[in-house]
């Protein structure tokens, strides 16, 4: 269940008409993102767009995108503060890998070089990948299930053919990544989980 506000007024949400009911599968709705128009609404493992068309959020049209390729709570990379719009696409991680969405997922995924490696890591702790991308360096920064961080550089292009990747670990266990001031990366760790 989605609950959508007013336009320009986000604390003024209409119990009724204000509701979407995204397709019931007993997953939870992990992230949502705005592209050209129509929000797109994921779950771990399922994505669905909704367009705007003019009347009351309850009202909008959905639209099936994928049934098997969602992202985690983080899933989408921000772009240096500005949201998750990275010119006319998003970049998303998912179950299948990093990969491009423009309305419907690029193939193969960005990831695909290294898909051993990137079906190595837990699942069930996909909760903490985060991820951003520096447009000045032209670089993607993953914070792993396993607590390292993946960099991809895609200064040749975002191909799947000429991404490279490289993994790094820490003395401690990154939790979280940003990107400020256009070219400071911030990675934060959580003393917790040192071992």
């Amino acid at each position: 269940l989605a609950l959508i506000s007013a336009a320009g007024e986000p604390e003024a949400i209409d119990q009724i008409d204000g509701l979407l009911i995204v397709p019931l599968d007993g997953t939870a709705i992990t992230n949502f993102q705005e592209l050209r128009d129509i929000l797109y609404v994921f779950k771990r493992a399922k994505t669905v767009g909704y367009s705007d068309n003019g009347d009351v959020p309850s009202s909008w049209p959905f639209t099936q995108v994928d049934q098997a390729i969602g992202c985690p709570v983080h899933g989408i990379a921000t772009v240096i503060d500005s949201g998750g719009t990275y010119a006319d696409y998003i970049v998303t991680a998912s179950y299948a890998g990093v990969m491009v969405f423009n309305g419907q997922y690029g193939r193969p995924e960005l990831s695909w070089k290294i898909q051993g490696f990137w079906f190595a890591q837990d699942r069930f702790e996909f909760k903490a990948i985060q991820m951003c991308v520096d447009t000045i360096s032209k670089s993607l920064y993953l914070v792993l299930p396993d607590r390292r961080v993946l960099k991809g550089d895609y200064s040749e292009g975002m191909d799947p053919m000429k991404i490279k990747w490289w993994p790094f670990s820490f003395d401690v266990r990154i939790s979280s990544v940003a990107i400020t001031n256009t070219d400071d990366i911030i990675l934060g760790a959580d003393t917790r989980l040192v071992s």
